[in-house]
């Protein structure tokens, strides 16, 4: 899905050098005030919103289309316009295409709007095909692409946004974090919160987390580190690799399908161990106390005392627990003579 996104602009670029192209170029401005609110609904296109003046709203649009004749470019155009309306402190930019109009005389489309809003204004995005790109905003974000990349930087608010078929990309943003993808990666790294990220296809990696996450793939491998709060993690086939915070601030669950799980723990960390394997062995490089064992692929005990909850689960796949001193000695380099 996201290899044929990304090569739609080579196909569109190589239909606008052989054919007549129709462009527009919309810039407008509307005055609004410090938590407000932006509206964007478009049927393609990237957007892409960021701060600028505290007082204003400005929107720069750029459309090309590509048709079977030059008059249907044009009628696509005078049917579906670029709006730019105000209610209230509330600017809503539309260019949506009504029900009754015929897909099939596009050949190719390629929309950009760049956005700027005052710092701190919620917004609420929606196109049919595109990337959507927000960064150094306090708001609440709403997000939607129905193909196409999602990337969300500095956010102070909750984010809510899923694509059909996208990467998803979250960088130091604080509030609730709610993302999903139909298909694709899901990166996450910095930021605090709550996190719960979805894909139906794809890897997720997680760093560097101040609190609660929760991270689902259908089919993916999971990479996490450093997840300050509850740690709740699933796959339904693919290796899992997690690095517990120091201190581990919350109960740790991981389980896979079908696929390796490989945990390394602080080394003074208490925590009590509930692991199993149905095709595998599970080992410890760290000494277990009231350990319980039926066969190498279960093992029930504490380290250091015991304390937050480790529960891992794979179907088909070894389990090991290793200490992060001996990862950290591992990767030293070596001391010269």
């Amino acid at each position: 899905m996201n290899f044929f996104f990304r090569i739609v602009p080579l196909l569109c670029a190589a239909a606008f050098s052989a054919s007549a192209l129709t462009e527009e170029n919309v810039n407008v401005t509307r005055d609004a005030k410090s938590g407000g609110k932006l509206i964007v609904v478009v049927d393609f296109g990237t957007i892409d919103v960021a701060p600028g003046d505290n007082d204003k709203v400005v929107v720069n649009a750029s459309r090309k289309i590509v048709a079977s004749s030059k008059e249907k470019e044009n009628a696509y155009f005078a049917a579906v316009p670029i709006t730019v309306t105000t209610e209230g402190n509330t600017v809503v930019v539309r260019a949506h295409r009504g029900k009754d109009w015929d897909d099939d005389e596009r050949v190719c489309n390629d929309a950009r709007y760049s956005i700027h809003v005052p710092a701190n204004f919620d917004t609420d995005l929606k196109t049919e095909g595109g990337a959507i790109t927000t960064s150094n905003l306090t708001g609440k974000i709403n997000a939607h692409t129905s193909g196409g990349d999602l990337k969300f930087s500095l956010i102070h608010g909750p984010v809510k946004a899923d694509t059909d078929g996208g990467e998803i990309e979250v960088l130091g943003c604080d509030g609730a974090i709610d993302i999903e993808t139909s298909g694709g990666r899901i990166e996450t790294n910095g930021g605090s919160g709550i996190l719960h990220a979805i894909t139906a296809g794809g890897p997720i990696k997680v760093e560097n987390f101040n609190g609660d996450a929760k991270v689902e793939s259908s089919g993916g491998q999971l990479a996490l580190a450093n997840v300050r709060g509850k740690l709740d993690a699933e796959t339904a086939g693919g290796f899992i690799s997690a690095k517990l915070s120091s201190p581990v601030l919350g109960d740790v669950r991981l389980e896979t399908s079908a696929g390796a799980i490989e945990v390394i723990v602080p080394s003074d960390a208490g925590l009590t161990i509930n692991a199993e394997t149905s095709v595998g062995s599970v080992r410890s490089d760290l000494p277990i106390a009231s350990r319980t064992r039926t066969d190498n692929d279960t093992l029930e005990g504490t380290i250091n005392g015991g304390g937050k909850q480790l529960h891992l689960r794979s179907g088909a796949g070894s389990i090991s627990i290793k200490s992060s001193r001996g990862e950290a000695a591992r990767h030293d380099p070596p001391t010269k003579g």
